[in-house]
């Protein structure tokens, strides 16, 4: 149980949790609640002032830029990528239409909503959540057409080459071999010279092409209405997100986190763009699930098992899954008691194989033979990796947006919260394991909700020790955040 003084946004006080506390994470585990501290013995109260906010964004934001200028000298940085700016995966190609401004009206209204909604104390998730899913999708499209070029909206449906195509161009073997053909052979298509044409078939499972086929089956003239369905789909990511942030920090934490990632520059340049925020908002609405089954004090079993099976149907599109998984793992034991983190969590392995027992009955997946087909094809990446284990993490923060990045990483120097080092610890591995060298603003959008929520929990702690709401700044704050997405997709050809 996460364990907190009351004006903490992390208590969970009103789910009934208590404990014993964990060495330096915060956590605790059941049992009796701790004896508050004398009179004598509580911390002077200290109002904090707008400096708090100022100063995490002046030094990441300057860190961020000394890392970038070092990178754009660094021969280490450019080797294997084709990027003007290193960390950044994309080339220099400074471009504003008149249609530009629509993403700044949307960005202004995105902050004034975000005005009235922190001042109102509007919080409730059915106000919320149909009001930021609407901005991210509008703002979304307005960013795809930043540079006047309307094929923005449709372009991950026409890179249908070898050598720079997506998963649309591996469709046509799905229209050849049918659906249920394509899937039980795909582990063989992966092994067979060219089985498959484009690197994210070879190293995806074989879902999104199935998906983009159903799609070119029930549109097969138009599209528009292809492109719409992902990018609403991807827009969904809010929903998980907002549900994660409610149920670590509160009702406000989970307002302040939406509106800002509905703004930020992942998911906002890729939800028509990039095929992975697609992929990210089943991993966020599984790892959503699972966290909202194991933070309640009462026995969730029914959302652990869905969101256990979520995931596991997640593995059609993404690998992933594994991040996920290796989240609720380190989680459920910090959060619970060991037995009933080994109960939850067979609950949830229940879930995922009985969705991989359907997906296998339904369309013969395998996941085991597609992973360790992928594994064999994969090609070496030749960027260095020495450069690549601070580029990740750099580039990472850049799209998550200069707010979410300063007061998430305030956040987890400053309170560790365990879900959140819960969640960064498997990614943390993974930079160690080479399996991600570059790209990771894409790859990784799937955790930018974790690191939203913390920035949401801190700016909700700065409110309450600065002894009222600012509204005033948090509107600011997305305003800065969106600016940093129409920055970066003005400047950058960001399309792959």
């Amino acid at each position: 149980m996460i364990a907190v003084a009351d004006d903490h946004p992390y208590n969970l006080a009103d789910h009934g949790h208590a404990g014993t506390d964990i060495g330096g994470f915060g956590v605790r585990t059941a049992g009796s609640a701790p004896a508050p501290l004398a009179d004598a013995e509580q911390p002077p109260a200290r109002p904090r002032t707008i400096w708090w906010v100022v100063s995490p964004l002046t030094v990441v934001a300057a860190g961020l830029l000394v890392f970038v200028w070092f990178s754009s000298l660094s021969k280490a940085a450019h080797k294997g990528i084709p990027s003007s700016y290193p960390p950044i995966y994309g080339a220099y190609q400074p471009s504003f239409s008149s249609w530009g401004w629509f993403a700044v009206a949307a960005a202004l209204v995105a902050a004034g909503l975000a005005f009235l909604f922190a001042r109102n104390r509007w919080h409730r998730a059915a106000w919320v959540i149909p009001i930021v899913v609407a901005i991210l999708f509008s703002f979304g499209a307005s960013l795809a057409i930043v540079n006047g070029n309307p094929g923005e909206f449709v372009s991950p449906l026409t890179r249908t080459t070898a050598h720079y195509g997506d998963y649309q161009a591996d469709v046509p073997k799905v229209r050849a071999l049918g659906v249920r053909g394509f899937v039980e052979a795909f582990p063989k298509l992966l092994k067979e010279q060219g089985g498959l044409i484009t690197a994210h078939a070879r190293t995806h499972p074989p879902g999104t092409e199935v998906l983009l086929s159903v799609l070119q089956s029930r549109f097969p003239k138009h599209l528009i209405p292809r492109a719409l369905f992902i990018a609403l789909f991807s827009c969904l990511i809010l929903i998980p997100t907002w549900f994660i942030a409610r149920a670590f920090a509160g009702e406000r934490a989970a307002l302040i986190t939406v509106f800002l990632l509905g703004v930020a520059p992942a998911p906002g340049v890729f939800i028509f763009l990039n095929l992975d925020a697609f992929h990210a908002t089943l991993l966020v609405g599984s790892a959503a699930l699972l966290a909202w089954g194991l933070t309640r004090k009462e026995s969730h079993w029914v959302v652990v098992l869905v969101g256990g099976a979520l995931l596991g149907f997640t593995s059609f599109f993404s690998y992933q899954v594994m991040f996920v998984a290796g989240f609720a793992v380190l989680y459920a034991f910090v959060a619970r008691p060991w037995k009933d983190a080994v109960r939850l969590l067979v609950i949830a392995g229940i879930g995922g194989l009985i969705a991989l027992g359907i997906l296998r009955v339904a369309v013969g997946f395998n996941l085991y033979a597609s992973f360790a087909a992928a594994r064999t094809v994969i090609p070496r990446s030749n960027r260095v990796f020495s450069y690549w284990f601070f580029g990740d993490p750099a580039v990472w923060l850049i799209f998550a947006g200069l707010p979410i990045a300063a007061f998430s990483l305030r956040e987890l120097f400053t309170k560790r919260p365990a879900w959140l080092v819960a969640f960064l610890l498997p990614l943390l591995l993974a930079d160690f394991t080479r399996i991600f060298l570059g790209e990771t603003e894409r790859v990784g959008q799937f955790a930018a909700p974790f690191i939203a929520a913390a920035a949401g929990a801190a700016l909700v702690r700065w409110e309450r020790e600065s002894g009222r709401d600012r509204p005033g700044v948090i509107a600011g704050l997305v305003l800065l955040t969106a600016a940093q997405a129409i920055v970066i997709e003005a400047l950058f050809w960001t399309v792959w």
